[in-house]
């Protein structure tokens, strides 16, 4: 099976770590995996891989503009194969905590989905599977204060911490969503025609004519 591509875009690095455990998570599994900063330039074509992930953080509403421009320039691609959209935001840590009263997280995760149809909108893509994911609070993407305010609100009932980041994720629920994803592309890589050969050359045989293509 061809490899797996994983493409991040993140502000303060949390969602990096997130796409790691998703390419590890996928060698676990024995495939291939290629993890990319969506801000490189470089990226390969997609049909040299067997499905693609695409991981993002959300901040006030709004994806990472470099992810939304990966994802617009490469749409036709990424409609030909296995797709994971993964939004990472505090949003989503609201609206999965049980603490909270049930009118706020209905609110937080109309806010989420509010956002990903946005990024469809601004894409022109519609993933296989997009999938909000709890993020972290974090000192390098909102410093030690904002930091501080912000985690009052996400989890009113947890106690300050001393470290530098408060991570939400349930990792155990990516993990699951990995695997789908991997067991899908293995089954259509099964299922896939053989490559077709290339077509023999012919060599001219009248008046030293060079072979033909």
């Amino acid at each position: 099976m061809k490899p797996i591509l994983v493409v991040y875009a993140t502000r303060g690095g949390y969602t990096r770590r997130i796409a790691e455990r998703i390419a590890d998570r996928i060698r676990t599994l024995r495939h291939e995996a290629q993890i990319q900063d969506a801000r490189t330039e470089a990226l390969p074509p997609l049909d040299r891989y067997s499905a693609v992930v695409l991981a993002a953080s959300l901040h006030l509403g709004q994806h990472e503009q470099e992810m939304v421009r990966f994802a617009r320039s490469r749409r036709g691609e990424l409609a030909a194969l296995p797709t994971l959209f993964v939004s990472v935001s505090l949003t989503e840590a609201a609206a999965a905590d049980v603490h909270r009263p049930d009118g706020e997280r209905l609110e937080a995760r109309r806010a989420v989905r509010r956002a990903l149809d946005d990024f469809e909108r601004e894409t022109g893509w519609r993933p296989g599977k997009s999938v909000p994911v709890a993020g972290a609070l974090t000192e390098t993407a909102y410093g030690p204060l904002r930091r501080s305010l912000l985690r009052r609100l996400v989890t009113r009932d947890a106690p300050e911490e001393p470290s530098r980041q408060a991570a939400f994720t349930d990792w155990a629920a990516l993990d699951a969503l990995v695997d789908a994803l991997v067991g899908r592309a293995v089954e259509l890589s099964a299922t896939a025609p053989p490559a077709a050969p290339a077509p023999a050359r012919v060599r001219g045989t009248i008046d030293g004519r060079p072979p033909v293509p």
